[in-house]
Formats: structure tokens, sequence, C-alpha cells
């Protein structure tokens, strides 16, 4: 079974090993070992490039490494580029995940992946929690990435107002999804919002007989 890419984080080689272990074939897997003195853009850049379905990391990352963040610092600056990226904090210390995260979702016991056989049922719960995020976070992306083909397809001046607007809520949606700059017409970069606006109400004027 392979429905997505993890990215695994962790400083500590025996942790990852156990994780490898845990994955083995239900995702593909891609680690990332913490070393000393990494900075966090560093490794955000690192994660954003290999264009993983999501990220799973280490909470205490300091532990066995000398670096100046952890789990819960890495995963605010990767949504910061990606607010959609499906992340998971690992800890064994749950209270002080729990009080540093902003959402107590992404905490995860690292006894469930790292336990024995008597946590095998907690250890499918959480490979199904993982390939139902992960099959969320792609339709979705893949949705408004359709979407917005369909639409940048039609020539600029060809697009109702009402298309002109949603290209460019989709041309922001997938900016939050950490795309490159996509495609969109010239002509919609000048336009302001509430050019846009009135060309719509304008439009919608005209339809029901309003104006001329």
């Amino acid at each position: 079974m392979s429905t997505g890419k993890i990215i695994y984080i962790d400083e500590d080689s025996d942790d990852i090993e156990l994780f490898q272990q845990f994955i083995d074939d239900k995702f593909e897997l891609t680690i990332i070992k913490i070393e000393n003195d990494n900075e966090i853009d560093a490794v955000v850049d690192e994660i954003l490039s290999i264009d993983g379905d999501a990220v799973i990391t280490d909470y205490l990352l300091t532990e066995k490494a000398r670096v100046k963040f952890d789990g819960q610092a890495l995963i605010e600056a990767i949504q910061a580029r990606n607010m959609h990226l499906p992340c998971f904090l690992l800890t064994s210390h749950a209270p002080d995940a729990l009080n540093a995260t902003h959402d107590a979702r992404l905490v995860q016991s690292k006894s469930i992946p790292f336990g024995g056989r008597d946590l095998d049922e907690h250890k499918n719960l959480f490979i199904m929690l993982i390939d139902k995020v992960i099959k969320n976070f792609k339709s979705n992306r893949d949705l408004a990435r359709q979407e917005f083909d369909t639409l940048s397809a039609i020539d600029a001046d060809q697009l109702t107002a009402v298309q002109k607007q949603r290209l460019i809520q989709l041309d922001n949606i997938l900016d939050s999804y950490g795309f490159a700059k996509a495609p969109l017409p010239d002509e919609l970069k000048e336009e302001k919002h509430l050019v846009l606006l009135a060309k719509l109400v304008n439009d919608i004027d005209v339809l029901i007989g309003l104006r001329k």
C-alpha cells in the first residue's frame, strides 16, 4: 500500500530506524535527519523541495542535536509556506507538546509507532489516519489545480466577472499550497478587487435590465 509520500524528521538514529520499521511499505518514506547547527529555514526548504504529502516530525529535536528549534516550530514554519500540508507531531512529552502547539490534533504519542505488538490496533488506526488525511489533501489540491487550469485556458477578455474573481481566488489557494507562481493572466494581476466587484455589479444590473 502506498497512497502518498511521508517525510519524517528526527535527530535520533534509533528512532528513525524504528519509524522506518513502522511505516514498512505502507507509504513512500523520505527521512530528514536533524544534525547539529541545522537552521530551520534550510530544513523547511529541504522538506518543501521533496513535494511530500505529509510531514511527521519528532517534537524534541534538541535531545540529540544542537539546534534552536523543536518540532512544533518546524511545523509552524512549514505551514507558513504551505498551510495545507498535513503535519503530525510525535512526542513522549505530550503535555509540553500540547501546550506548545496551535492545533492539538497534530500531536501523536511516540508509543504508537514505536511500541510493541500490544499497540497494533493503535498503529493501524494511525496508519488509517495518515492515509485519509493524505487523500483529502491531494484531492483538494488537485481539484483546485484542475479548476484553475480550466479557467486560465479561457482568454482573459472572454472571462465573466465571476470567473475572473474565481480565478484570482484559485490563484491565492494554489499559492497557499506552496505552488510556484501560477500563470495568472497579466490583465487579472493588474485588476483590483474593487474593480472586479464593480464589474460584477454592473454585469448583474445589465442582466436584470436596470442598466443598458
